[in-house]
């Protein structure tokens, strides 16, 4: 019976090596790792590369190898569109999403050392140690504010792997208002919740509106709900320094500016129109 066994296995053996394109043995010596049986193949059947093997631990040491760089590499890619979908999703709006720091128009002297301060803050904001600091740009219309902001944001998304968020104040004004409606599906502590999220919050185009005591009451809440978790915030507006605390009021500006927070006053003519002197 064990015979029969034997010859039964010989023959699957015999079998598979000629499937294999298997045409002769010989003995081997690995510097490496000794003896072994050297094979060679045809180049037929499952095995492609015709030619004497060679050491069989080597050669699952190359495959294992090959096999963990592919894993490597497959990660890697799915790293990268974890991150872009992450941009995608960041609320950057379409004309701001191919803006950088390396095609920002640094008109004058000023814009060039607010084009260093912005990227210096996105290494802040980036590391362990940022404590909440927040950033806020003012000035005028068409000086770069809201393309340093979102290239910014990638920056930010980028470095950390983790989300960061633009809005608009008239944006976050109608998410607060939505959860007011009759079967809304978020409350208005979800709304402050999800504008706490992200690693970074861009709140953009403040002081456009009339701002109402809600108004006033919904920049505070927002804030305060990023201060309190210790998460930057970004505040653009057109409004000079002294008439920002009349619109979002003291406490807001408080929050932004506490801990080290700091003011770029965007003062130039518009490059939109010439400007840069």
């Amino acid at each position: 019976m064990m015979q029969q066994i034997s010859e039964q296995v010989e023959s699957m053996e015999e079998r598979l090596n000629r499937r294999n394109g298997l045409t002769e043995k010989r003995k081997g010596e690995c510097e490496i790792h000794g003896a072994f049986e050297d094979r060679h193949y045809s180049g037929e059947g499952n095995i492609t590369t015709a030619g004497w093997a060679g050491c069989p631990t080597c050669k699952k040491l190359q495959w294992d190898e090959e096999a963990r760089q592919q894993i490597l590499k497959e990660n890697a890619e799915r790293e990268a569109r974890r991150i872009d979908s992450m941009v995608d999703n960041s609320g950057i709006p379409s004309r701001f999403r191919k803006k950088s720091f390396d095609n920002f128009k640094a008109v004058n002297q000023k814009a060039a050392s607010h084009l260093k301060k912005v990227r210096e803050y996105g290494d802040v904001v980036a590391g362990d140690d940022h404590g909440g600091r927040c950033l806020l740009m003012l000035g005028k219309v068409g000086n770069g504010k809201t393309h340093l902001a979102c290239a910014l944001l990638e920056k930010v998304i980028r470095d950390t792997r983790q989300p960061a968020y633009y809005w608009t104040f008239s944006e976050l004004v109608r998410y607060v208002k939505a959860s007011f409606s009759k079967g809304a599906e978020h409350s208005e502590d979800d709304a402050y919740k999800d504008f706490a999220k992200g690693r970074l919050a861009v709140l953009d185009e403040v002081g456009m509106q009339n701002f109402t005591e809600f108004e006033q009451a919904v920049a505070y809440e927002a804030i305060n709900a990023r201060y309190l978790a210790e998460r930057p915030t970004v505040l653009i507006t057109n409004l000079q320094a002294k008439d920002l605390p009349l619109c979002v009021g003291e406490r807001v500006v408080d929050r932004l500016r506490e801990g080290g927070g700091k003011a770029l006053d965007f003062d130039w003519k518009s490059y939109r129109v010439g400007g840069g002197s």
